[in-house]
């Protein structure tokens, strides 16, 4: 599929991905390729380059389960 036009977040750049979350067209600097995530939904569930992921299926601020 060729998408031509602006970013939606930085208004200047040249579309070529879509966040798989929220469907924004966003450009290479706003689009992380490792989960498919444009920045804006990237940081609503907690992520983010430099941060250490946890699991999609584990709590926000659980890494342990005691049972």
């Amino acid at each position: 599929m060729s998408v031509s036009g602006n970013c939606e977040i930085c208004v200047t750049g040249e579309v070529r991905h879509t966040c798989s979350r929220c469907a924004q067209l966003v450009c290479d600097e706003h689009f992380d390729e490792e989960t498919g995530l444009c920045v804006e939904c990237l940081s609503d569930v907690g992520g983010g380059r430099g941060r250490e992921r946890q699991p999609p299926d584990a709590p926000d601020g659980v890494d342990t389960y005691r049972f």
